[in-house]
């Protein structure tokens, strides 16, 4: 995650990367030519808000009116709970953060904060935009034709508890724009290592013994217990971990200090204690001190895991947790609840069925009916209704051209650049075809290209021109390739 670049804030002229793609070098172009206009409309055909009170048909660019979005959700919500969404908009103690993904940081660091800067009050640009990575698993990108995608209903569906995953992900996570991967072995073990097998286990080898033999009454941590003060030392330290976004920094630290509890349950082993005459002064004493480091783990993991939080503030009978409250501890004679299991285990065959679509529970005939209707809708969106006439199609000069050479472009994930032979010239023109094709084996290959598209300004270049493609809803895209015969320069008709 990123900070957000406040120098850019107070500009009113933004530039467009042609065909949504994230711009290049921000700070390094604003020095080379500064920053241009950017176009907020679309021709047809498009999707999305029709241009109102003008002369033809436009529609409005998706990346100016989705992120209005954001604020209207919060205004809605301000209505609902009686809150002055203005008045809290404004007041100098509301701090207006962003979180985002890596795919977005143009839109959401020049458009959107340019278009908040100049709305004027109540509006105002965010104090800090988080910037995060992908999520991968087991090293290969999201997707459904694969089974290597993470579906959140399926994974409660199944039963898997949500901060599982809050852990797991929080556990990964820094203050830089790193991707981020699932492994579903590592996600098992280190759930049930380190929250069960570190965390809670402080607690189940120490309830027991109080609630049975001292009605669940604590006793005033012993003189000497340093390891218990250390751990309230630690609090300023991992909030400040936390503050800066190194959430992994953040949980091993507080790891380790699980680590240094269990130690100390090892080396005065309450289970002995338990079984010895006259020990139930140095039993209870034991537990007691287990339980006020059990607290303290809870209350530097409950931002991580808020649920299982509440559930350990039920068991112990105290209020919710608050970050001041590592100053202190549990006063003597605080007598805690019932202790009951507060966290299972991951089980392999949970993520088996995770990444099994078969094992999933099939949806009821009505939800399956309006997941086709939806289905119909989208197909529909995305088809063009409107016919039109010869006339029309004649205005496209579609050719056949040959690849003279296919190349890498540096810095894009999707785009390949094609020098084309169109038979009395060359063209540059750059095509979104690099998952599905190797620039090696397309030279010499026949494509069609739209010859008289006007060019396109993008950040890697001038695109010439469009070659077509097809693709549908399964994975994969594929050049429309002439029949043999064809040549550089025909036109297609």
């Amino acid at each position: 995650m990123q900070d957000f670049p406040q120098g850019l804030v107070g500009k009113t002229r933004t530039t467009a990367a042609a065909g949504g793609q994230q711009g290049e070098g921000v700070a390094g172009r604003r020095r080379r030519q500064g920053l241009g206009d950017w176009d907020i409309s679309r021709d047809p055909p498009y999707f999305g808000i029709r241009v109102p009170d003008i002369a033809g048909e436009k529609y409005l660019y998706v990346w100016l009116d989705a992120p209005i979005g954001y604020l209207a959700s919060l205004k809605n919500y301000c209505a609902k709970a009686g809150i002055d969404f203005e008045k809290f908009l404004q007041d100098p103690g509301t701090e207006q953060v962003h979180f985002i993904g890596k795919d977005i940081i143009y839109f959401h660091t020049l458009f959107w904060p340019a278009m908040l800067k100049f709305a004027g009050k109540p509006y105002k640009v965010p104090d800090h935009v988080y910037v995060h990575g992908f999520i991968t698993v087991s090293g290969d990108k999201m997707s459904k034709s694969r089974g290597t995608g993470i579906s959140p209903l399926r994974y409660l569906e199944l039963g898997m508890n949500p901060e599982w995953l809050r852990y797991y992900i929080a556990a990964k996570l820094n203050a830089n724009v790193e991707d981020l991967d699932f492994n579903p072995e590592d996600f098992l073990a280190r759930v049930n290592s380190d929250l069960v097998g570190k965390y809670v286990n402080i607690a189940s080898r120490s309830a027991g013994f109080l609630s049975k033999r001292f009605a669940g009454k604590l006793l005033a941590v012993e003189a000497g217990n340093t390891l218990i003060r250390d751990m309230q030392s630690a609090a300023t330290g991992i909030a400040e971990m936390f503050e800066a976004r190194e959430y992994g920094k953040a949980l091993r630290d507080v790891m380790l200090w699980a680590d240094n509890a269990n130690s100390f349950v090892d080396q005065v082993k309450p289970w002995e204690l338990a079984k010895k005459a006259g020990s139930d002064a140095a039993l209870q004493q034991a537990c007691s001190d287990a339980l006020q480091m059990f607290r303290l783990l809870s209350l530097y993991l409950k931002p991580v895991l808020p649920r299982l939080a509440e559930s350990v503030e039920r068991f112990l009978a105290i209020p919710p947790l608050s970050w001041k409250d590592a100053g202190s501890l549990l006063p003597p004679g605080h007598a805690i609840g019932a202790y009951r299991h507060l966290l299972h285990r991951v089980e392999e065959k949970q993520l088996d069925n995770l990444f099994d679509v078969s094992s999933v529970p099939q949806a009821s005939a009505p939800q399956r009916h309006a997941e086709r209707q939806q289905q119909q809708h989208a197909a529909k969106e995305k088809s063009v209704s409107d016919t039109v006439t010869i006339d029309d199609f004649n205005k496209l000069d579609l050719r056949v051209a040959r690849i003279a050479r296919a190349e890498h472009v540096e810095g894009a994930d999707k785009l390949l650049r094609l020098t084309l032979d169109l038979g009395g010239g060359t063209r540059s023109v750059f095509a979104g075809i690099k998952s599905a094709y190797d620039p090696a084996k397309l030279e010499g290959k026949l494509v069609v290209v739209v010859a008289n598209l006007a060019p396109r300004t993008m950040k890697f270049g001038v695109s010439e021109g469009m070659v077509l493609a097809a693709s549908g809803d399964e994975p994969g895209i594929f050049l429309i390739s002439p029949d043999a015969g064809s040549a550089p320069g025909m036109r297609v008709k």
